[in-house]
């Protein structure tokens, strides 16, 4: 094998490969003799332990092939954006180019944290963080009245408002972020959520939010108004009271859990009645079988990512793979037969550790081995 071949393949596990070079790379290995040539590469330069049968070279080519249109796109769209501003320079100056760069960071950055307004405007909540160590959020195009502290935003109740204004916010996998609302409630938005709120209740109305993925809500009391949270197939009801509430949309089911205070459960797909349910409870809400059960369960393995940290007791491997992948924004493919026999006891501060570290774990206490190819990591 050449050494620009080999040059090139350090490249590919290096993630530093250009596309010009993603294409040789994949037209040398379409060749059956050159993809095993590749193989036994692998095997002594990087100790990898992947089974390489037929399906594998086929993931290989599909992963160079998406790798290269992928590489092609972000080519495309600069030279794109350098033609709009140049554009842009000509027929409206400054302020036009303005308009374009923030266009293309929302292109780009599809996992930020995205706030959409009433009138559908997107504004990106991630912010970098000033000399004092803290990140500030621009504040001049959000609606109601909002002050902004790191990776958080703070409401407070506009009495000028008639009607209400709801605003969403999208956090995609690998992040968290925090709100508090107009009534003085907060809500802890975990990994893949959908959350959406008015940004200021009317008084003499129930407050009302909905949410799609997982959140932790600390209610604010009041007497006179009743706090709803609203999913796919299931609602809360409080009046003031702490609680977890979890509803990714793959799940096809939601979980309640109550730490403090007292809650109403509701089926909302069949109308069932009400299930109140008490501190240490969970209500598991299943929509196809249009049943609400529950269990008595530690309250702190199920709100620990609140605080950062991720608690497994007694946790098979398939449960704790979903839980990485939205806590860690990565795909993970489990190979090892007997890992799936095993019952895992773990913590992890998910802000202060990787999945490296987790991955690293696994192999000391598991003694398995891993193949990480950008963000799919592979189990064997």
């Amino acid at each position: 094998m050449s050494k620009n071949i080999e040059n090139i393949i350090s490249k590919f596990f290096r993630n530093s490969i250009s596309s010009e070079e993603l294409e040789l790379l994949l037209n040398f290995i379409l060749k059956d003799e050159n993809y095993n040539l590749f193989y036994e590469y692998v095997q002594i330069n990087y100790l990898s332990n992947l089974s390489m049968n037929q399906s594998d070279k086929t993931s290989l080519i599909n992963e160079l092939e998406s790798r290269i249109k992928k590489s092609k796109k972000q080519a495309a769209l600069k030279l794109l954006t350098k033609n709009l501003m140049r554009v842009a320079a000509v027929f409206v100056g400054i302020l036009g180019v303005a308009y374009f760069l923030n266009y293309e960071r929302i292109l780009i950055d599809s996992k930020n944290i995205i706030l959409t307004t009433s009138s559908g405007e997107k504004i990106i909540l991630d912010s970098k963080a000033n000399k004092s160590g803290k990140s500030k959020i621009s504040l001049e195009k959000l609606e109601g009245l909002v002050n902004s502290e790191s990776n958080a935003l703070v409401y407070e109740k506009d009495v000028a408002l008639q009607a209400l204004i709801k605003n969403t916010i999208k956090v995609p996998y690998g992040k968290r972020f925090k709100l508090t609302l107009s009534d003085g409630t907060i809500v802890h938005l975990n990994s893949g959520s959908l959350f959406t709120y008015p940004v200021s209740f009317i008084e003499g109305m129930d407050r009302e939010v909905h949410v799609s993925g997982e959140a932790f809500f600390d209610v604010y009391s009041d007497s006179l108004s009743s706090f709803k949270v609203y999913s796919t197939g299931s609602s809360a009801e409080v009046f003031g009271t702490k609680f977890n509430f979890k509803n990714y949309e793959e799940d096809n089911f939601s979980e309640i859990l109550l730490t403090e205070g007292s809650l109403g459960v509701k089926n909302t797909i069949d109308e069932s009645e009400v299930v109140i349910i008490k501190p240490g409870d969970m209500a598991k809400v299943d929509y196809s079988l249009g049943k609400i059960e529950l269990s008595k369960v530690n309250t702190v393995l199920y709100t620990s990512w609140v605080d950062g940290r991720i608690i497994f007791r007694n946790e098979n491997i398939n449960n704790m793979i979903i839980k990485l992948e939205r806590i860690y924004d990565v795909i993970i493919i489990n190979n090892n037969v007997e890992l799936t026999k095993m019952f895992i006891n773990a913590t992890f501060l998910t802000e202060k550790e990787s999945i490296q570290d987790v991955l690293e774990y696994l192999v000391k206490i598991y003694n398995v081995d891993y193949q990480i190819m950008n963000n799919k990591i592979i189990i064997n």
